[in-house]
């Protein structure tokens, strides 16, 4: 194996990326204008494409696997931020390399100027590449354990090994520095926006509003980060992204708050063997995980190289990382009660859910919301009508699922959470619209030059 992935990078060291010719023009986003060689062509027959898209396939494989055994590093928001900034870096790092394409940073929310390239000066970008994600994995999994450090050092370890017998060393060293300055600077921005080692704290202290109707925990719960909506967006206007008011509250049997809780209990009672099935997929993991995992398959059924890769790593981050905080931020300013409260005061006081109540209030859907973003940026890069399955959960037993639309795949999502008696209709659907603006304001970027 070791052996193929070399003869691939012989290919792509073949023709590395070159950096040259100032131009006046392009000192808003380089001071280089940029001459590029495509070392991803798909006509070679050497399978090029695969060990282009290697690097970023990998780092993220890697990623989900820290989010799931360093603690509190599962939790929706905590992992989405952490896409968001390793996709920003990824991209970073990169773009210097595509002629048609520009740095994003004076469009993201008060990102500073970030390290340029050296005018006149060859570069190889899958080593920035995997410089940036290296130092990035190790910023943000900074409660890992020294066993998952090794792990991260020893896949950034055997991607050098590998560039350093097709690249000189000149060009090998050049790469990775702007790599790390980039990794530098995304994350020195990062610890300024309300959420840096959230992971240490998940529960702060937060006082939770009493009356009726609203989020009760349940015995041994706490509220899961309650100030994670007054954090910096990495769009700006995505921090307004709010919907209006949860249906009120009400026992009266004829009022839209009474006849969905009833919806979610009646789900419940002989409920279909596939909507259980459904239900259970979808809480079997964080949400941004299996968003990524998603990503990483269309990108691979696609032959996708190492840049269009790095475009959309980035826009699904900035998607999910921007609808938790928009959507954390709905949460504590309505506080609507769970399903479980509802029905237990009011239908069925031995009620319980298929799926654990997790320790946050109900209004808006987390799940749904972040999906409805990813989706949206998934079907503007990709087209809606994309056919992928998801692998992320096989390893846990679940039979993959297959899709023909993205917004087939986000509407699922959106009635698991009814299935799994732990979310009304108006919170998953609302949510999901809700996601869908914050996709399209990520899509709005420009990502291209004008």
């Amino acid at each position: 194996m070791k052996k193929q992935i070399k003869s691939m990078l012989l290919c792509m060291g073949a023709v590395l990326l070159f950096i040259s010719g100032c131009k006046k023009e392009d000192s808003h986003d380089s001071p280089c204008a940029q001459s590029v060689v495509d070392y991803n062509p798909k006509t070679d027959g050497t399978g090029s494409s695969e060990a282009a898209t290697d690097v970023p396939a990998k780092w993220y494989a890697l990623a989900i696997k820290l989010s799931r055994t360093t603690p509190n590093q599962g939790a929706g928001p905590i992992i989405s931020r952490t896409f968001g900034y390793i996709g920003l870096a990824l991209y970073e790092s990169v773009v210097p390399g595509i002629p048609k394409y520009q740095s994003i940073q004076k469009q993201l929310n008060s990102l500073p100027a970030l390290p340029q390239v050296q005018c006149g000066e060859k570069y190889f970008f899958p080593a920035c590449a995997n410089t940036a994600l290296a130092a990035m994995v190790h910023h943000m999994f900074g409660n890992t354990s020294a066993t998952q450090n090794f792990t991260i050092d020893s896949l950034e370890n055997s991607f050098n090994v590998l560039f350093k017998s097709v690249v000189p060393d000149y060009v090998f060293n050049r790469s990775t520095s702007f790599g790390a300055a980039i990794s530098t600077a995304i994350y020195k921005w990062s610890v300024s926006d309300g959420g840096d080692q959230a992971y240490l704290n998940p529960y702060p202290t937060y006082t939770i509003p009493v009356g009726p109707g609203l989020w009760i925990p349940l015995p041994g719960q706490a509220a899961q980060l309650p100030f994670w909506g007054n954090n910096r967006t990495f769009i700006k206007e995505d921090a307004n992204v709010q919907p209006a008011a949860p249906p009120a509250y009400s026992l009266e049997t004829t009022s839209q708050f009474y006849k969905e809780e009833l919806e979610v209990y009646n789900e419940s009672i002989n409920q279909n063997p596939e909507h259980r099935a459904i239900a259970l997929y979808w809480a079997a993991l964080p949400p941004p995980d299996v968003s990524i995992s998603i990503l990483s398959s269309v990108l691979a059924s696609k032959n996708a190289g190492l840049f269009l890769s790095a475009e959309a790593y980035c826009k699904v981050g900035i998607a999910t990382a921007d609808a938790m905080i928009s959507c954390y931020k709905t949460k504590y300013i309505y506080n609507q009660e769970r399903p479980v409260t509802f029905i237990r005061a009011n239908l069925d006081p031995a009620w319980a859910p298929l799926i654990p109540t997790p320790p946050f209030p109900d209004y808006t859907s987390a799940h749904s919301q972040q999906t409805g973003a990813v989706a949206r940026v998934l079907a503007d890069i990709f087209g809606n009508n994309t056919t992928f399955t998801d692998n992320s959960i096989n390893d846990l037993g679940f039979t993959p699922r297959t899709y023909t639309k993205f917004s087939d795949y986000a509407n699922e999502v959106g009635l698991s959470r009814i299935y799994g008696g732990i979310h009304i209709r108006s919170s998953n659907f609302i949510g999901l619209a809700q996601g869908d603006i914050i996709g399209t304001h990520v899509s709005a970027l420009r990502f291209k030059k004008n």
